[in-house]
């Protein structure tokens, strides 16, 4: 029992000397001085008023001011002039007024404040300062300013024992290479890094924006990233789950669930990833991209392994690039092909490398494929270098015509014209009684030939420049005559919109009967793609005048050119207004 009560004797000693020590440290009186000073007394208490070279000192705090009134009482003091506090030799605070509580070592400075600690001065005309802890806070609006970047918002909290700042209320934060604003900031200032909560907005020194939920933000160097945002670029807004830019490099990449919005021309690419080089212009999107294009009242789908987008002042050098598996889909027009090229402001999409199209129920090769778009639909193709068309009758047979170059005309959406330029073949079918009997085939050998459709068929073939026809009847047709060089009927090779849309799976690589693979026949042109430089295809052509049937000549007409522009160069020659009927 004794041992008991000698316990709790202890502890109420122990208890009692931390409350002496705890209220001695609370109530150590501020020491102070001045050149002139006089006591006041009212029916409040008594004050004294000091003034002239008045300096304040509590533990390793100094105060000095022009004025001052101390109140011994509540060991408190108000400050006036010229205040300037100085604390463990490492903050300097000064302003035009000081209210300072001794016992809680709170000082309330207002009017041109300037907090300065190190590398970082903070401006404001309302901040309160704790001793102590080392903490500021200002309201009614602060600015921080450092060596690499100027923080401002509404409020804003200084820790000095822990180097870091919070920032509330419109903070904006000013980097040597961009502007971020958020309603909510953290920022680091030994490392530079800035965290933002809520929406944040930044605008690059190039007035590239970007906008997101929230992120990291190194300022030093200029990298950073964060969540569900977009990039805002000179002709884009790209969109991802994730976002970092990287301003040094001046690229920025965006992953998972990647869209990238065109701002004047209705596209739209999705993918997996984006990057966008901002010094380039040049953006990459990745992982199963697909690029829509809203046509009339249709929808233009286009993908490929990587589809990228260049930007340029000359809108005549905008372009969009689709490289490896390329495949679209439109409802009257499907194709395939290696790469292709989309120049935007001349509205034509050029195929490189074995390109393969369906247009109802005709196929279409040839070494390069160019559509020309009017008004968003599909106005003439050109076909350069062993153009080969292929149509299927209703028996199943197939027509043929295969050329040195080929130009269709479209009206409807469908073919409605194809003019065969050099080295024209043809094989065609007669049929009867409602196209259900076969009474024959025409193979024909001839420079020019012109073909008409009607109803998404072969209606008619016209030759020119001294053709040399063979007609056979049925029972003189073997299978060797009906297929010209090269013929290939692709149909299982036509894309759907379902395969359009899904990821292209690994090609299987064949193999020999000893297990080694079997490499591909390269193409006659390879397009070149270091450097984005692949050649643009077929130039705009021309064409004029109407066919001589009389003479068995064909008109002259406007040189096709068949030189190739480079991608870093236009799409092609300025086409002409076609009269050929």
């Amino acid at each position: 029992m004794r041992q008991f009560s000698f316990q709790i004797l202890i502890s109420f000693l122990f208890l009692l000397g931390i409350s002496d020590l705890a209220q001695a440290q609370r109530k150590e009186k501020l020491k102070y001085k001045a050149e002139h000073g006089m006591v006041v007394r009212d029916k409040a208490g008594s004050y004294e008023k000091l003034w002239e070279n008045v300096t304040f000192s509590q533990k390793n705090t100094i105060i000095y001011c022009d004025s001052a009134v101390m109140l011994k009482s509540s060991n408190s003091m108000e400050a006036f002039g010229h205040v300037r506090i100085v604390d463990n030799d490492t903050v300097t605070i000064t302003g035009n007024k000081l209210f300072y509580d001794g016992n809680t070592r709170k000082a309330q400075m207002r009017e041109n404040v300037v907090y300065t600690s190190g590398e970082n001065r903070l401006y404001t005309d309302f901040l309160d300062y704790e001793m102590d802890t080392r903490v500021a806070n200002y309201f009614n609006n602060g600015k921080l300013v450092d060596l690499n970047n100027t923080l401002s918002s509404r409020r804003g909290y200084f820790y000095g024992f822990e180097d870091r700042a919070t920032f509330y209320g419109k903070v904006e934060l000013l980097s040597p290479e961009y502007t971020l604003h958020s309603d909510t900031l953290r920022y680091n200032t030994i490392t530079k890094i800035a965290i933002t909560d809520g929406r944040t907005e930044i605008i690059t020194s190039d007035s590239t924006m970007l906008y997101s939920k929230g992120g990291e933000f190194k300022t030093i160097p200029e990298q950073s990233s964060f969540i569900k945002g977009q990039i805002d670029t000179r002709d884009y807004i790209l969109e991802g789950d994730e976002l970092f830019f990287d301003d040094i490099n001046k690229f920025y990449t965006a992953t998972g669930h990647v869209k990238m919005t065109a701002k004047n021309n209705d596209v739209i690419i999705t993918g997996e990833k984006g990057v966008y080089w901002r010094n380039k212009g040049l953006s990459k999107v990745f992982g199963n991209p697909v690029m829509k294009k809203m046509m009339q009242a249709d929808t233009f789908y286009l993908a490929a392994d990587t589809l990228i987008s260049i930007e340029d002042n000359v809108d005549s050098l905008k372009r969009i690039l689709a490289y490896n598996h390329v495949r679209m889909f439109r409802s009257n027009l499907q194709g395939k092909a290696d790469s292709l090229a989309y120049f935007i402001a001349d509205s034509v999409i050029t195929y490189y490398f074995d390109p393969v199209l369906w247009n109802f129920k005709n196929q279409i090769e040839s070494d390069t494929i160019s559509l020309y778009l009017k008004n968003n639909v599909v106005d003439e193709m050109y076909m350069q270098k062993d153009a080969f068309i292929v149509s299927q009758d209703t028996l199943k047979q197939f027509n043929q015509v295969k050329g040195r170059n080929m130009r269709a005309y479209f009206a409807d959406n469908a073919i409605k014209r194809v003019d065969v330029n050099g080295n024209g073949e043809s094989i065609y079918f007669v049929l009867s009684d409602g196209d259900s009997l076969l009474m024959g085939m025409n193979r024909i050998l001839c420079s020019n030939i012109t073909m008409r459709f009607k109803g998404n068929e072969l209606n008619n073939i016209s030759f020119y420049m001294k053709p040399e026809a063979t007609f056979y009847p049925p029972h003189e047709i073997t299978p060797e005559l009906t297929r010209l060089g090269g013929f290939a009927w692709r149909a299982s090779e036509r894309p759907t919109l379902q395969q359009v849309l899904s990821p292209v799976p690994p090609e299987e690589i064949a193999t020999d009967s000893l297990g080694n693979p079997i490499e591909k026949p390269s193409p006659s042109k390879p397009v070149q793609k270091s450097g984005l430089s692949a050649t643009s295809g077929a130039a705009k052509g021309a064409a004029g005048g109407s066919p001589n049937k009389a003479s068995g000549t064909l008109p002259s007409k406007t040189a096709v050119p068949t030189k190739k522009p480079n991608l870093n160069g236009t799409s092609g020659v300025k086409k002409k207004e076609n009269s050929q009927q």
